[in-house]
């Protein structure tokens, strides 16, 4: 029968983790030693709920400690969810014969079929970019404006026109003849309906993920 581990065995195995992590004289390349953490933290699965969220947040926030991503954007939980059957299956593998190699062959392959995925999402990015900035110079509003509305956009693919104005310091009557000329030429859409308090979307962007 199962038996939980106690509050202090949960914490010498956490602070057993801890000392793994921060060990820089381990001979282990990153992408291996963070498959080995991840491991390890569902295993000691110390919260009552969330352990593969906090799990899989940690691979990007481990690679970004080593230099190896500029920013925590190597989302691998798509992956995951996408074999999660065989994700369980390499978890389950370590514990009950000891093979990590095959965990860490399953990790490795997510980390390339991710990288390969994030690579295409970032050249669509750029082509989406291009796209934008050739088709704002051509809107019968002032360039420089319509370029601080799309740079927004790109943090903020979901605004409204309060939103839009705080955050360029563009004046409200100007952003309406933005909006309407973004929405014109399929930059925008609006999805509510309404004729007040309208939420517009940056859909072309929000698609490429």
């Amino acid at each position: 029968m199962y038996v939980p581990p106690t509050p202090d065995e949960v914490g010498n195995c956490l602070s057993d983790l801890e000392k793994f992590i921060n060990n820089d004289r381990t001979n282990v390349p990153e992408l291996i030693k963070i498959a080995m953490i991840h491991y390890q933290f569902e295993s000691i699965h110390p919260f009552l709920d969330g352990n593969g969220r906090t799990g899989r947040i940690l691979i990007p926030i481990y690679l970004l400690s080593k230099g190896i991503l500029n920013k925590p954007c190597f989302y691998i939980s798509d992956y995951i969810e996408k074999n999660k059957d065989a994700y369980y299956d390499f978890l389950s593998r370590v514990r009950a014969n000891n093979d990590m190699i095959s965990w860490i062959k399953f990790f490795l392959e997510a980390t390339i079929e991710t990288a390969k995925t994030a690579r295409i999402k970032f050249e669509n990015i750029i082509k989406l970019t291009n796209e934008m900035n050739n088709k704002i110079m051509e809107l019968p509003i002032k360039p420089e404006n319509s370029k601080k509305v799309i740079d927004l956009l790109y943090n903020e693919p979901r605004v409204n026109r309060s939103i839009i104005s705080e955050k360029t310091g563009i004046k409200m009557t100007t952003v309406d003849n933005i909006i309407k000329a973004f929405v014109n030429n399929d930059i925008l859409i609006e999805t509510t309906g309404f004729k007040r308090n309208q939420i517009y979307l940056f859909e072309k962007y929000i698609k490429l993920f």
